[in-house]
């Protein structure tokens, strides 16, 4: 008696998301360019993406600041009649100019070529979920799994992540960096770069007196002679004229960038909030969760951020 044939075995189709998935991980039919800034079509939206009302936050943020600006400039008028005025209007001009340095002091450049191919997909399937392709993408050398927060049109992306992460979870950190520069978010990367630059530069001129200082403090010593002291005195003398003419400025920057910091929390949770609207919510949990695992001591900010993704997603 024969066997009865066995009937031929139909495989499950795959499903959507492992297909996505593997397109994703299939190397782009058409090589990135070579040079130049990495601007990519952005496709066929897959949400919404309504209106990007960047432009609006940021013309709030200024109607604010001349507000301020004006107020300010009447009152020092009152009390110093002359350059009060002048003083205050050139001070809110410095603060205008602020973030368009930004990319020097954060250290944005372009993406090498390995970058460059690694960036080029994932970034293009971003765009093509969010419907944008104004922006540009720069890199950060920086071991964190998230870049400064960028502004205006440049979105930046941490070398390490680059490098090191798999294609949806890079996806995912580039939906939630993109997340930081639209709509209502970009008002507050405007403020927060006038806020916590130039207060980085106000401290580095507070402590950057003191150390020729030290220095020639360990000369003397070292030489034991009166010569070697009297020129550390002279040394402190001018640090300390220094320090105190930048202290209040410098105190008043750091208080700012402190406070900036602590709003930070709300950029990032929104900007997280981006990230799950495009679809890429779990790949960026994932990517999170995979920087706690291999981090010692425990980064407390992203267990709280691995804590809210969870939430926002259910």
């Amino acid at each position: 008696m024969q066997p009865a044939p066995s009937k031929p075995v139909r495989s499950a189709p795959p499903h959507p998301v492992a297909r996505e998935r593997a397109a994703l991980a299939r190397p782009a039919p058409v090589e990135a360019p070579s040079q130049g800034p990495l601007y990519l079509p952005p496709g066929t939206a897959q949400v919404e993406a309504g209106r990007d009302w960047a432009g609006v936050s940021i013309g709030l943020v200024l109607v604010v600041e001349v507000l301020g600006v004006a107020a300010a400039a009447a009152w020092t008028r009152s009390v110093w009649p002359g350059w009060g005025a002048v003083i205050v209007v050139a001070a809110w001009a410095v603060l205008l100019a602020v973030p368009l340095g930004a990319g020097r002091v954060h250290g944005h450049r372009e993406p090498d070529g390995d970058e460059r191919a690694r960036l080029a997909e994932p970034w293009r399937d971003v765009q093509r979920r969010a419907g944008t392709s104004a922006h540009r993408l720069v890199v950060v050398d920086s071991s964190e799994l998230n870049a400064c927060a960028s502004f205006g049109r440049t979105v930046a992306v941490t070398a390490d992540s680059a490098r090191s992460l798999p294609p949806f979870r890079l996806a995912a950190v580039l939906a939630h960096e993109l997340g930081h520069v639209r709509g209502r978010q970009a008002g507050m990367a405007f403020v927060r770069a006038q806020v916590t630059l130039p207060g980085r530069a106000l401290l580095w001129t507070l402590r950057a007196p003191w150390s020729p200082v030290a220095a020639m403090w360990r000369r003397a010593v070292k030489w034991h002679r009166p010569i070697g002291f009297v020129l550390a005195f002279f040394a402190a003398v001018a640090a300390a004229a220094v320090s105190a003419v930048v202290a209040a400025p410098a105190l008043a920057g750091g208080a700012a960038a402190v406070a900036a910091r602590l709003t930070g929390g709300l950029a990032e949770r929104r900007a997280d909030a981006f990230a799950v609207r495009t679809g890429l919510g779990a790949e960026l949990l994932a990517a999170v969760e995979h920087r706690i695992d291999g981090a010692d001591p425990m980064p407390l900010p992203l267990v709280k951020r691995a804590e809210a993704l969870r939430r926002r997603l259910g």
